[in-house]
């Protein structure tokens, strides 16, 4: 599990910011919000961010992502740019460094992986696992400006052979990390298998408001053998007064038209042989879902073209909560609320909290203020970005904030007593100027 991450000139992340899932003292639903990682250690399941348009609570979530990627993103060449977006919004950021640094458990065990880089390559790389009170170096990777390449310095306790050590050092160019080269080396196993699962496999890419979740559920139930995945979903669409009984995949062929030939002709990324072998069989595969809807007058069987977003992306969301209570995945979902009913919002929320004991932790953005309002709503869980007048992120946890127990989170969030709200003027516009013929008319 996350125990901390810190991000430093990442967009409008200037300063130094950091997203801690260590709980406060609050006992409220402790042991509901919380998981021991260790002996004595406790940390939160799920973390909330609100703000306004433009306050750059996306970009918290985008950093996130971008770190996760990166550290195991390996099919970047020799002077490849990283696709790194600092803060560009002074003269002086743009020219400096990021830096990330996340805090992270594991089989009881801390850890903590610190990252220095720019556009064009690696600066700095460490990590460090806590046996004991005082860390133990792994290792820790620099770049070396006479030779303009990377120098690795390995830890005693990092339990690999010289020739593998030699591997990674090998496969670590200067615009990709260790962790990546590692996943990139044919070695034997070590602490650093924890480590590269934990980042490809626990965290999940972010989840967009306009991501499409049909695509990845057909292929998860597709692999899914022994039909555990479809019985989650079943049980919990009716559990959400869903009148779906039941879901099925169809594998159909489609004839190519004229039409669909010159898409598939123009279609970016794909490979011209391939667009030849498609072509050349004159027949597309698709996989459509099917809905049995259960009513006072039967069942009936519905393509899901005729659902709706809402219950399409909530059957997606069903098997991610799958996910997160099964696999124990981490998942960053930007705007959570989208085309989702409050209700079934929080029903969501609440089934994985109470049902979360692998790991699993949540992290959303959302606009949907109603949450602050709700008694089971921890208040360290919640944070509120903020600009300030050069343009910068601030991320505030609400805890910190001093507000009162016994006074509403959501009427001070509307008073404007905890962040700045967006400054709305008149509703009521001059528009003779507008009503003018335009010039050119």
């Amino acid at each position: 599990m996350i125990a901390e991450f810190k991000i430093k000139n990442f967009y409008s992340l200037r300063d130094e910011q950091t997203l801690s899932f260590i709980p406060t003292n609050d006992n409220t639903s402790r042991d509901i919000y919380t998981e021991e990682v260790a002996d004595g250690v406790s940390l939160l399941k799920i973390g909330f961010i609100y703000g306004s348009n433009a306050s750059g609570k996306t970009n918290i979530l985008k950093a996130l992502d971008f770190f996760v990627g990166f550290l195991i993103r390996d099919n970047l060449n020799k002077g490849d740019e990283i696709g790194l977006v600092p803060f560009l919004l002074d003269d002086v950021s743009e020219k400096q460094r990021t830096s990330f640094e996340m805090t992270f458990y594991l089989n009881r065990e801390r850890y903590k992986l610190n990252l220095v880089l720019d556009n064009r390559l690696v600066y700095e790389e460490s990590l460090q696992v806590y046996t004991s009170p005082q860390p133990t170096l792994l290792y820790k990777r620099f770049y070396n400006a006479e030779t303009a390449s990377t120098d690795i310095a390995f830890g005693g306790k990092i339990g690999l052979a010289k020739t593998s050590r030699e591997a990674i050092l090998g496969n670590t160019i200067n615009n990709r990390t260790v962790i990546a080269a590692f996943g990139k080396s044919n070695v034997e196993r070590s602490r650093l298998n924890l480590v590269y699962e934990f980042f490809s496999q626990r965290i999940a890419p972010m989840m967009y408001p306009q991501s499409s979740l049909m695509s990845f559920t057909k292929s998860r139930l597709t692999r899914n053998r022994d039909g555990r995945l479809k019985r989650f979903i079943l049980h919990f669409l009716k559990a959400s007064d869903f009148n779906i009984s039941d879901i099925s995949i169809h594998n159909e062929e489609v004839a190519i038209t004229p039409e669909m030939e010159i898409l598939i002709k123009n279609t970016p990324g794909m490979p011209e042989n391939a667009k030849e072998e498609v072509l050349k069989k004159g027949v597309l595969h698709s996989d459509e879902m099917f809905f049995v809807h259960h009513t006072s007058k039967g069942d009936k069987e519905l393509n899901e073209a005729l659902e709706s977003r809402g219950t399409k992306r909530y059957l997606g969301l069903s098997t991610l909560l799958y996910d997160l209570l099964v696999h124990g995945s981490i998942l960053p979902i930007d705007e959570i609320e989208s085309s989702i009913h409050y209700e079934l919002l929080s029903y969501f929320i609440k089934v994985f909290l109470v049902n979360s004991k692998r790991g699993g932790q949540l992290i959303v953005s959302t606009h949907d203020i109603n949450l602050l309002d709700e008694d089971y709503i921890r208040r360290d869980v919640v944070w509120f970005t903020d600009k300030n007048d050069a343009g910068q992120t601030q991320l505030i946890r609400l805890s910190s904030l001093g507000l009162h127990k016994t006074l509403s989170v959501y009427n001070a969030y509307r008073q404007e007593k905890l962040v700045n709200l967006p400054f709305l003027d008149s509703v009521y516009m001059d528009m003779d100027e507008y009503y003018e013929q335009e010039v050119g008319e």
